[in-house]
């Protein structure tokens, strides 16, 4: 009955986080991950030689 107990506690937990980190994304009308996530947008990553995943030169956004 404790590892029922447990995974339940458990499961919840992990929902409230989840629910935590995407507030934004979930209320907002037009809710969408923005910032950081390409590294040509980072000049010290640039600088390594490390580009973006979405291809060669400079992501194109929605933006």
């Amino acid at each position: 009955m404790q590892i029922i107990q447990l995974l339940i506690l458990t499961i919840v937990l992990v929902l409230i986080a989840v629910l935590a980190l995407s507030v934004r994304l979930i209320f907002t009308k037009k809710g969408a991950f923005r910032g950081g996530s390409c590294s040509s947008n980072s000049n010290q990553l640039n600088d390594m030689g490390i580009g973006c995943g979405c291809g060669p030169g400079v992501c194109k956004t929605d933006e």
